[in-house]
């Protein structure tokens, strides 16, 4: 084995910036929305409510593209392009 990288709590404070190698936020400290103060930017991630997993995830970031398309615009997109 030449490279070997052990996905670890260490990895991630070090590759990730993670704190001890936390996956997300605290319960607590989890973002509401994706909104900051810097307008049309929305942020989407495991930080943001719902939080940690891909599911989640996704949902964050479905809910910061709501942010700036509705949905049914965003369906009316899609049906344009045939999928």
């Amino acid at each position: 084995v030449v490279l070997d990288l052990v996905g670890s709590p260490l990895t991630h404070e070090r590759f990730l910036r993670r704190p001890r190698g936390t996956y997300g936020a605290a319960t607590e400290d989890y973002l509401k929305d994706g909104k900051t103060p810097i307008e049309n930017l929305i942020l989407a991630g495991d930080s943001i409510f719902p939080g940690i997993g891909v599911p989640a995830v996704a949902i964050s970031g479905a809910s910061a593209a709501n942010a700036f398309v509705s949905p049914i615009r965003q369906w009316q997109c899609l049906n344009q392009l045939n999928l």
